[in-house]
């Protein structure tokens, strides 16, 4: 007759809500495995697995009873919100008789009703009903000999070798099965000897059989590697779901980034398609946030600050994919944490390694090619870990041949060497409590041309370079009572250099300094907080050279020269807490305050800052925040010659309103509007002031103000096995006050309608197709209605209209992405086509005149644009 009731419920895994608790009649869990389910789960959360309450015993066939047969026969039951089976899939057969005799038992089976985040919900499992004869009462006690080990072995991946846990493995032949551990590994004690048959299976993968010998005295090891279902399909792994209290945060993952159209597999590049972001002009990678100055919008690594996002012409981001943990963009109305920007925060994640076996890729496309690998430094001691990345592109040996080829005989020779490298090293080590990391990484663009002269034109050269290096250590620990504090020290160097020929040589080069420290607590479920310090200084270097001017009688005169320090820092304090009157309810207020250090002296800034969140029910919450936010100006507005020394601080108010709205298990709508108030901003200034003593040109001036208000709509369909996308839309105005006309026109980078589509799909046998479709309203222009000739400088003048009166074409484009994954047992390799310009849309970004300013032509958007790449990873 069957066992008893609480021996036959296996509940291997909650299909469709996540893993299920332990209890009475389940597999015991490994010590790590407890270990694990002590962190938070990720949303949706399984609170309370099932329990059968009425069990109904099968008929047990006659014959097979007769022959003391045994038997097992595996179902995927499906148990709705009451507790009722509804349905039973045989998933490991034991014949025909057994299977309907345990079917037909199992769907008279009652649970207690399973429930996610608390409230009943339905669940498929992985049930298990042995038929097993009841032994006759034994006639005295005897002692059981524990078999030996005879069978054993690891079940990973195949292609990542990442170990498979809760799978498991039964030997039909013989009615022996065990399951995985956290770490894979299996063991079977008293296999008898022989070649037997053996089956692996678990719910996200495909079912694995192979036949193995097992010989007597010996024991025999197996590794297995199993198929995902849906190869390479997309995946996250999520130890603790990150609190949400910013109301305008959004965050990707680097799963769900690496494969949009358009961006070539470089997650950063994916901030381009979020709501409230502006599409950069051409080829350029500006980030335009609600509108606002490139400058006004702060990029950091890891909380570092670094000068630039991506590398020159648009091209790929700064920091190699692979050690990407997170991209936070925060378009406005941020957290006190973050300070020293009037528009928006972009702070990319790094991952820390925890490998525990030597692992990498190398990745080449039409334009560089990177490596990325990580391993711990010993296999048998702590003594922490290693990842090391490195990008180098090869346009400076591509590019200048193919110009050659195409130059027309007699022509110009123009020479064109542009390249980029980026670096990263980080190594992980844990004492204890205590987790000590050492990050470094940099970046550098360069772009050399030169052109030789011909009958119609003249010998030009342009050098430029720049660059950023960063050394970061830091340190954290959580202590008794509760505090989790850290610390982090950052020292770097940053380069900018630019050379015109011999008409114009400078460069604007620093000295960088920051650190980070912060002291969390959470003193209940309705109530955390945090505290840190925020500390920048840079002391710049701008160096200026220009040809003198010829003095009487004087042939060649001295170039001018100019070097000066432009010390300039920042020192923050802020405290921010979360708080939860009532359970749906929750307010975070925060304050920062930041004495600034500039060359006209010390300027303190107080800046509040609240956003709360309301939960109206399970499906909607609405949320809003306010915030006050400074900036100091850029160090060559404050230049003593070329700028004015006496600026201090622009200023905005942020105000952002909205709701989410949870459309389905994977469909989210988020919604919110904004007003931004901007004052204080720094414009150009004809106008004379007295300094020193000297009456001198001011130049710049805090007389600006403007404002920028709209509306962002993003859907978005989160990550699954198989696709995620969105549609993100953005209904904008930026606009600042002209004091000559008296009246608020467009911003220089205002667009006011902005929509992006964004799909990626997995298909079976490794293969991904995606699309990217792009539309923007064109930019403010200032239409010209005519020209003058200036005989004193012998040339057409322009005569302009109203600024901003005109708008550009509008933009529209549709990319495409196919990739292609074959998976062997050690390794993978990948190769893809990524598409910009499908249709070979003309998008124009600007206007070229003739001379006389009579005739025009556009000036085309980037072309149908083919990339193509090969990646492989061990």
């Amino acid at each position: 007759m069957p066992r008893n009731a609480s021996r036959h419920l296996l509940l291997l895994g909650v299909l469709l809500t996540g893993s299920a608790s332990a209890y009475e009649g389940a597999t015991p869990p490994s010590e790590q495995q407890a270990a694990e389910a002590e962190t938070p789960p990720p949303a949706p959360q399984l609170t309370k697995a099932p329990e059968v309450l009425k069990f109904v015993e099968a008929t047990y066939p006659p014959e097979a009873l007769a022959r003391g047969e045994t038997a097992q026969v595996v179902f995927f039951i499906d148990i709705d919100e009451t507790g009722k089976v509804t349905q039973a899939e045989v998933t490991r057969s034991a014949g025909a008789e057994f299977d309907a005799a345990a079917r037909e038992a199992v769907l008279q089976l009652e649970f207690s009703p399973a429930e996610v985040d608390g409230k009943p919900a339905p669940v498929r499992i992985e049930y298990a009903y042995h038929f097993e004869p009841k032994p006759p009462p034994p006639t005295a006690p005897t002692a059981e000999v524990e078999k030996p080990i005879n069978f054993r072995g690891r079940v990973v991946q195949r292609g990542t070798r990442d170990p498979v846990a809760n799978a498991t493995v039964y030997l039909p032949e013989q009615n022996l099965s065990a399951e995985t551990d956290a770490d894979g590994n299996f063991e079977l004690r008293g296999v008898t000897p022989g070649r037997l048959r053996v089956e692996i299976s678990e719910p996200k993968h495909k079912k694995f059989f192979t036949v193995e010998e097992v010989r007597e005295g010996e024991v025999t090891e197996l590794t297995a590697y199993i198929w995902k279902k849906v190869e390479n399909g997309f995946e996250t792994v999520v130890v603790g779901a990150r609190e949400k209290k910013e109301v305008a945060r959004r965050t990707l993952a680097k799963q769900e980034v690496q494969s949009v159209p358009g961006t070539f597999g470089d997650p950063v590049r994916v901030l381009q398609n979020m709501p409230g972001m502006a599409r950069a002009p051409y080829i350029s990678g500006a980030l335009l946030v609600r509108g606002a100055q490139p400058e006004d919008s702060q990029v950091m690594i890891d909380g570092v600050p670094i000068p630039l996002l991506y590398h020159f012409a648009g091209g790929p981001s700064v920091i190699t994919p692979s050690i990407i943990d997170r991209i936070d963009f925060f378009p406005g109305a941020y957290g006190a944490k973050y300070g020293r920007a009037i528009a928006g925060i972009v702070d990319v994640g790094t991952r820390p390694p925890e490998p525990k076996r030597l692992h990498g890729l190398v990745d080449i496309d039409l334009l560089d090619a990177g490596f990325y690998v990580e391993s711990p430094l010993s296999q048998t001691k702590n003594r922490g870990t290693l990842a090391l990345a490195a990008r180098r592109s090869y346009i400076d040996v591509l590019l200048p041949p193919v110009l050659e080829a195409f130059r027309e005989p007699g022509s110009a020779s123009t020479a064109v060497a542009p390249y980029y490298w980026d670096y990263q090293a980080r190594y992980d080590l844990k004492l204890g409590k205590d987790r000590f990391e050492v990050v470094a990484f940099g970046s550098s663009d360069t772009l050399v041309v030169s052109q030789t002269g011909s009958e119609e034109t003249q010998p030009f050269s342009l050098d430029t370079h720049q660059s950023f290096h960063r050394l970061r250590l830091a340190w954290s620990r959580p202590t008794e009572s509760g505090w989790r504090l850290s610390l982090a020290p950052t020292v770097g160097l940053t380069v900018n250099n630019i050379g015109i020929g011999d008409q114009f040589e400078g460069g604007l080069n620093s000295r960088d300094l920051n650190l980070r420290g912060a002291a969390e607590k959470e003193f209940s479920k309705s109530l955390s907080f945090e505290a840190g310090v925020d500390v920048n200084a840079t002391f710049y270097t701008l160096k200026l050279e220009v040809p003198g001017v010829a003095g009487p009688g004087e042939e060649d005169p001295p170039p001018v020269t100019r070097e000066q320090d432009v010390p300039m820092a920042s020192y923050a304090t802020y405290a921010e807490a979360v708080w939860s009157p009532i359970e749906r309810l929750k307010f975070v207020p925060g304050l920062r305050f930041e004495a600034y250090r500039l060359p006209s002296g010390w300027h303190p800034s107080l800046e509040p800052r609240l956003a709360t969140r309301f939960e109206v029910n399970e499906l909607i919450t609405a949320k809003a925040a306010w915030g006050l936010y400074r900036q100091a100006p850029q160090p060559g507005q404050v230049d003593t010659v070329f700028g004015n020394p006496d600026l201090g601080l622009s200023r905005s108010h942020q105000t952002v309103a909205g709701f989410e709205w949870k459309l389905t298990d994977a469909v989210l709508l988020d919604m919110q509007g904004f007003y931004n108030w901007r004052q204080r901003l720094v414009v150009s200034s004809d106008q004379f002031v007295e300094r020193d003593g000297e009456r001198v040109p001011e130049l710049y001036t805090h007389a600006g103000r403007g404002r920028a208000y709209g509306m962002e709509v993003l859907l978005k369909h989160e990550l699954t096995e198989r696709f995620y996308g969105w549609v993100a839309y953005t209904l904008s105005r930026s606009e600042q006050f002209d004091e000559e006309a008296k009246l608020y026109a467009p911003v220089q980078f205002d667009q006011s309608h902005i929509l992006t589509l964004v799909g990626s799909y997995k298909l079976d046998n490794g293969w991904e197709l995606g699309a990217r479709f792009r539309l923007t309203t064109g930019r403010p222009e200032t239409p010209i209605i005519g020209s003058t000739f200036d005989a004193d400088r012998g040339r057409y003048v322009p005569l302009e209209g109203v600024p901003g009166s005109a708008r550009g074409s509008t933009f529209h484009q549709l990319d495409l992405r196919a990739e292609r994954q074959w998976t062997f047992e050690r390794w993978r390799l990948s190769a893809y086509l990524d598409i910009q310009n499908i249709y070979n849309a003309a998008n124009p970004e600007g206007v070229l005149w003739d001379y006389r300013y009579r005739e025009n032509a556009p000036l085309r958007g980037l072309p149908l644009l083919p990339t193509f790449g090969v990646k492989g990873e061990f």
